[in-house]
């Protein structure tokens, strides 16, 4: 009797694991599960591709893929950067479709962006107010 007890424990304590297991699955947005290992290879293999570049470095673009359509997100300083960018994404094994949102932001000398926006910095706000057609909302 105490051995036929114990199988049952341990039956029960295996099928409750392999529901739990088989219920809880893994974060696949909807892809099968050898697709999403798929589309991280294939991220994984643009991102070292971009860093492996001779010329320009591209640690500012971030690599996403989803059923083969790899997404290119960040900034580059020119536009012959960005289509390098694409054309080295789109010569990676496994890579269906590209699409290429890389942003141009050109660096000035100091290697800041020439965005002309302004600089906060929380230990001293700035002193001037901002304009005015910044702090009240359009009038209807």
């Amino acid at each position: 009797m105490q051995i036929n007890l114990k199988k049952l424990i341990l039956a029960a304590c295996l099928g409750t694991s392999v529901a739990v297991t088989g219920l809880t699955g893994c974060h696949t947005e909807g892809r099968s599960a050898g697709t999403y290992i798929d589309d991280r290879l294939v991220a994984s293999r643009v991102k070292g591709a971009l860093n492996h570049a001779t010329i320009y470095k591209f640690s500012n673009v971030d690599v996403t893929s989803f059923n083969g359509t790899v997404q290119l997100n960040g900034f580059v300083a020119s536009p012959e950067q960005k289509e390098q960018a694409g054309d080295i994404a789109s010569k990676v094994d496994g890579v269906r479709q590209l699409v290429n949102n890389i942003t141009i932001q050109p660096m000035g000398q100091t290697g800041r962006s020439n965005t002309g926006a302004p600089v906060y910095d929380n230990n001293n706000p700035p002193t001037t107010p901002p304009p005015p057609s910044q702090t009240t909302p359009p009038q209807q």
